[in-house]
């Protein structure tokens, strides 16, 4: 980033804070191991200190550093934002940025497709000028105001992701944010653990609209069962709710759903009745739907959706989240393609629905494979967050899922042996208590010309089962 983002006077004016000389800084970064040379270095506390790296976030080329105490072994000369607490500073830098911002501001939330929906938005509105939005899932009290204090002065749109793992989390970011319209995507039972309930789950979710002005406009999902009650949650509160999905009779409607060669095609329907045609270049109803709502917000925003939809067609998913690569493998009498659909950041029974529904449609490139395809396989591991009642939730599992399309299941977890026993033999695979167990052999679980999807919650770890077929043979561009 570049451009003289802060100035020593607005940060003094922001935080209150002393500065210990005059500075400019081109961005911001809280960890001094990927700092770029002419950034604010924010000195936070959490499992480690901050303080003790200021020496090298200056060593990287840190224009300052914002502490709450004189760092030890840090020279005279280094400029110094000195300020009672670092991560009300932040919070601090965060509004002064989001009151000089003139455009305008998006924030999603929901369950699942929050990170997807934020790129799929962001790409579109491209097509109407500069778009600053939250960089991987920048999506917590740290991420949020880190990712508001570095607008652009040149933006003209920012797109923001708010998460939450307890109630009451997202409230205080979506003031901070003070956002002109907000999306939820969907709501399911990620955190159900914490937050005990489905209903307190989207009660949650609407709280994404505390920092909306009254007769502003939150566009929700209509396909879920508590649509109603998410509708009344948005509603009391002054704003207007737009509905997008395939039931429950939203505003914006899906139709037509077609997968074909790992795009997918849909028809959709405005509140006025017209009819609208996108593609996504991504298997899955999942992605469809999401776009639905990113179109509903072009139109809310008064945009050329025409223009924004062309755009969108430029997506492809982030890795972790249905990303694809193709593996070139030479065997000993052929060589073939095995392909890899990495799904490891998150999971809930949700959207292992959903992942296993895009390998089911998933079309396998054989024009450059010498032998057709083989397998469509899965590799679960434990969905996390689930409370008091996740066995039964894994097992459940097989009571939702469509496996008619897919040849193999491998399990990994203490908590996905609950599905893993219920599997049909047909579809039984391997079941490995952790991921140290199945990386060294998942090699040999896959040949080539399969389709290998993987998914689980982002610390059960399934990443490095990822790297480990990467490793199998020649990657090649990925396709979508």
């Amino acid at each position: 980033m570049s451009g003289n983002l802060w100035c020593s006077s607005d940060a003094i004016i922001a935080t209150g804070g002393e500065s210990t000389k005059d500075w400019v800084a081109d961005g911001i970064s809280t960890d001094s191991r990927n700092l770029n040379k002419g950034d604010m270095f924010v000195a936070l506390s959490d499992k480690r200190d901050g303080h003790d790296f200021v020496r090298e976030a200056f060593e990287h080329g840190a224009s300052v550093a914002v502490v709450s105490k004189i760092p030890p072994g840090v020279s005279n000369d280094k400029a110094l934002l000195i300020v009672p607490d670092v991560l009300k500073a932040l919070n601090s830098l965060a509004l002064f940025a989001r009151q000089r911002f003139p455009g305008t501001v998006i924030a999603i939330t929901g369950s699942v497709g929050k990170t997807g929906t934020k790129d799929m938005l962001s790409e579109a509105l491209s097509a109407f000028g500069k778009v600053h939005k939250a960089q991987r899932s920048y999506n917590n009290h740290i991420g949020v105001p880190l990712t508001l204090a570095l607008i652009p002065k040149d933006a003209q749109f920012v797109v923001l992701e708010i998460g939450m793992n307890n109630k009451g989390e997202i409230a205080p970011l979506s003031l901070m944010s003070a956002p002109h319209i907000t999306l939820i995507t969907s709501l399911g039972e990620a955190h159900l653990g914490n937050l005990l309930s489905l209903e307190n789950i989207m009660l949650e979710k609407a709280t994404i609209c505390a920092g909306l002005k009254p007769g502003s406009i939150c566009v929700i999902p209509s396909d879920t069962k508590l649509s109603k009650k998410l509708s009344k949650a948005v509603t009391k509160k002054g704003i207007k709710a737009i509905s997008f999905g395939r039931e429950n009779r939203p505003d914006f409607i899906l139709k037509d759903v077609r997968v074909a060669k790992n795009i997918t095609c849909a028809r959709m329907n405005t509140p006025n009745g017209l009819e609208s045609y996108f593609k996504v270049n991504s298997p899955g109803i999942h992605h469809a739907t999401n776009a639905v709502g990113v179109i509903a917000i072009l139109e809310s925003l008064d945009l050329d959706t025409a223009r924004g939809i062309m755009k969108l067609a430029s997506w492809v998913p982030s890795s972790g989240r249905g990303f694809v690569t193709e593996i070139e493998i030479e065997g000993q009498t052929y060589t073939g393609i095995l392909t890899v659909i990495d799904e490891t950041y998150n999971a809930n029974p949700q959207s292992v629905g959903a992942a296993i529904d895009l390998l089911s449609k998933f079309d396998s490139d054989q024009f450059r494979a010498q032998i057709p395809r083989q397998r469509k396989i899965a590799i679960l591991g434990d969905m996390l967050e689930l409370g008091s009642k996740e066995d039964e939730m894994h097992s459940a599992l097989i009571d939702t899922l469509n496996l008619a399309y897919v040849d193999k299941i491998h399990c990994v977890g203490m908590r996905m042996r609950s599905f893993y026993n219920v599997l049909p033999l047909t579809k039984k695979g391997e079941w490995f208590k952790c991921v140290d167990e199945i990386t060294p052999i998942v090699n040999k679980l896959v040949n080539i010309g399969d389709v290998v999807m993987l998914k689980a919650s982002h610390s059960v770890g399934l990443s490095k089962v990822v790297d480990r077929l990467k490793s199998k043979g020649r990657l090649l561009e990925s396709k979508i």
